[in-house]
């Protein structure tokens, strides 16, 4: 009888991977895509930042100051101005023409210069309010003057023969005029408007022509904006737009030339409105690119006329 074969049983070990294995799992991918959406988001950032222009940066600003900016009516206003995005070209969500985005309509620019004026109208009323509730400003008060122009809210500083604002002759500041300054650049400082400052002197010239009115009312100017811009919560770095110095060219209204009124600086909050036209301008004005001359028109030499073209019968 034949011997029965047992089957043979082949057994199998199975060894657990671990250590250097595990990390060729798909973990890391999902990191270094989060890690790449974050670098393109930083960039992207940037690139917006660059090509935004200093009202729309001066409205971030503003955020990042008081989180509900955009909820007042100057931050409302500048998302009127920029419902078609910050940057050349962009169409945004605000409605145009076509029904497909484009820029505000006349009422909402309307709208937002309303709004913007009744700030800047605040405030003055919160300067004028400062000079008559404060025992030393209250001694400036006749010589502080607040209208609206074509370009915004003007706050003119004027002399009076019994009370300077500067040594006679100089740029140099009465320590009574540093108060006066800061307590106007503290108002200032709040607003993402920019300003204009200028320099006005009286009618009364110097005697010799190497140092004039021109130079005193520029360099007066200069003095102020320094005071404003060191003032804690003044005047912000870039608020200020220029500084010029009129000498007597522009004196006070009603007044004589020589009257000691016209010795005045004056600071002139400029609006959205006055700043769009100003950028137009200036992007008017922009040179136009220049075709390279060879060196036959540098040296005087004239080209050769082109070959006149022969009339076809008709």
């Amino acid at each position: 009888m034949s011997e029965q074969q047992t089957p043979e049983v082949k057994i199998i070990v199975k060894k657990k991977k671990g250590g250097h294995a595990a990390a060729h799992g798909g973990a890391w991918k999902v990191a270094y895509a989060d890690f790449v959406t974050a670098m393109m988001a930083f960039f992207l950032l940037m690139w917006l930042l660059a090509s935004a222009n200093a009202n729309t940066k001066a409205g971030v600003a503003g955020f990042f100051k008081d989180t509900n900016f955009f909820a007042t009516e100057r931050g409302k206003e500048i998302l009127d101005q920029h419902g078609k995005g910050i940057l050349p070209g962009g169409r945004g969500m605000a409605p145009g023409p076509d029904g497909d985005g484009g820029g505000p309509d006349s009422a909402a620019i309307e709208a937002a210069a309303d709004a913007e004026q009744k700030t800047m109208q605040q405030t003055a009323d919160a300067i004028q309010k400062a000079f008559h509730d404060d025992q030393l400003l209250s001694a400036f008060e006749d010589q502080l003057a607040m209208d609206f122009t074509d370009e915004g809210l003007r706050i003119q500083i004027s002399d009076k023969a019994a009370q300077v604002l500067f040594d006679s002759g100089s740029s140099v500041l009465k320590p009574y005029t540093l108060s006066v300054l800061k307590e106007i650049a503290m108002e200032l400082g709040k607003l993402p408007n920019r300003v204009v400052l200028g320099g006005h002197t009286d009618s009364q010239q110097y005697p010799g022509k190497t140092y004039t009115n021109w130079e005193l009312s520029a360099e007066r100017a200069n003095a102020a904006r320094r005071v404003m811009e060191s003032v804690k919560g003044g005047l912000r770095l870039g608020q200020v737009r220029r500084v010029t110095g009129y000498a007597d060219t522009i004196p006070m209204e009603g007044k004589d030339p020589k009257d000691p009124a016209n010795r005045r600086i004056s600071i002139v909050v400029l609006s959205a409105t006055t700043e769009a036209a100003e950028a137009k301008r200036n992007l008017a004005k922009a040179p136009k690119e220049v075709k390279p001359m060879d060196a036959k028109e540098l040296t005087g030499e004239a080209k050769p006329e082109a070959p006149k073209a022969e009339p076809k019968p008709h």
